[in-house]
């Protein structure tokens, strides 16, 4: 059968959510014929590896801690025109291709592509906004999911927990591209403190602080997403399908407030200390969901404070493993695969 997958964001989390999906969904149907739509990163990861359908893209100018929605708004004057772009060249694509099932990761246009399916991670329940931008985001996004509703549009979101399925939302355990057994551990990388900034630059301000401070701790740091090499560090800039074998092998994670790479933390049972990005929404209600079982910082802290930070998060990693390990979780790519399966055949 023919799949459309329509994968956008400018960091990993997105790719590797969908990909876990696809993985799944090629065991279920061998002859399955898949075609990615995509810019930016998921493009580069994609390229090689998929029919691949070219989108124009939304830019995000920012390389610091936080994002500020009005520049990023006002450098992407285009973005409704390439919005319509990217629409119109779905829809004549898929009188071409004629797809069985279309699946979109965070994709606002995709509301109105028909029969697409939507996979979003953003809660409103967990949403808490406290100034006038984090307001703003949560109208923009929750009009998303109002249109959505009055368009029938099914969304799919993972999930920590169990919930029952309501109007258009269906619930999915976290989406994992393996779990720990299919997953072989790095003996050199044994015990580490695992740094995931996510693929993004947002989180390059953090890493050269950690990058700092490492030679005060008696712990060798392993850091994704920016380039070095010290004493106590090691750093890659670019992205390693192998990632999950460093997050096997380490002791605990440091990332931002994506909900990918919390998820699979949280699955691999190590212990989370998240930055949530400044001024960004999803994220925030990102660690809201995840609060009972993580650790939460706050981005722009002083090197000194965060070097008292995660002394505190390392002394507590213990008491923070004991709880993950109470949790009961299920694999959501699955869930999801089985479901695009059933819906492609019918």
């Amino acid at each position: 059968m023919k799949y459309l997958f329509i994968i956008t964001g400018i960091a990993y989390g997105h790719f590797t959510r969908e990909e876990s999906i696809i993985n799944k969904l090629r065991k279920l149907d061998r002859k399955a014929e898949i075609v990615i739509a995509c810019y930016g990163t998921s493009y580069n990861y994609f390229s090689k590896k998929y029919r691949i359908l070219k989108l124009k893209p939304l830019h995000f100018p920012d390389t610091s801690t936080r994002t500020r929605l009005f520049r990023t708004l006002a450098e992407n004057y285009k973005i409704l025109g390439y919005t319509i772009d990217n629409y119109n060249l779905i829809n004549e694509f898929n009188r071409e291709f004629k797809p069985d099932f279309i699946m979109s990761d965070w994709e606002p246009f995709a509301i109105f592509i028909k029969n697409c399916y939507l996979t979003w991670n953003y809660k409103p329940k967990y949403s808490k906004p406290y100034n006038l931008s984090l307001l703003f985001q949560k109208i923009l996004i929750e009009s998303l999911y109002f249109t959505a509703r009055l368009l029938g549009k099914k969304i799919i979101l993972p999930s920590l927990k169990k919930e029952k399925n309501v109007k258009n939302f269906i619930y999915a355990g976290l989406i994992i591209r393996k779990t720990p057994d299919e997953v072989k551990e790095l003996k050199e990388y044994k015990d580490t403190v695992l740094v995931m900034l996510g693929g993004s630059k947002f989180g390059l301000g953090l890493a050269e602080k950690i990058k700092n401070i490492s030679k005060d701790f008696n712990e060798k740091f392993v850091i994704f997403g920016c380039k070095c090499k010290t004493k106590n560090c090691i750093g890659y800039s670019e992205f390693r399908e192998n990632y999950l074998e460093y997050l096997k092998s380490c002791k605990v994670v440091i990332t931002l407030g994506g909900y990918s790479g919390i998820s699979e933390a949280v699955f691999f049972r190590k212990p989370v200390l998240a930055f949530p990005i400044k001024n960004l929404l999803e994220q925030y209600a990102v660690v809201e969901e995840f609060k009972d079982y993580i650790d939460i910082g706050d981005i722009n802290l002083s090197e000194e404070e965060l070097k008292i930070k995660i002394k505190e998060f390392l002394n507590n990693a213990d008491k923070s493993r004991k709880k993950l390990n109470t949790l009961k979780l299920r694999n959501g790519a699955d869930e999801i695969a089985e479901l695009i399966y059933k819906k492609a055949k019918s």
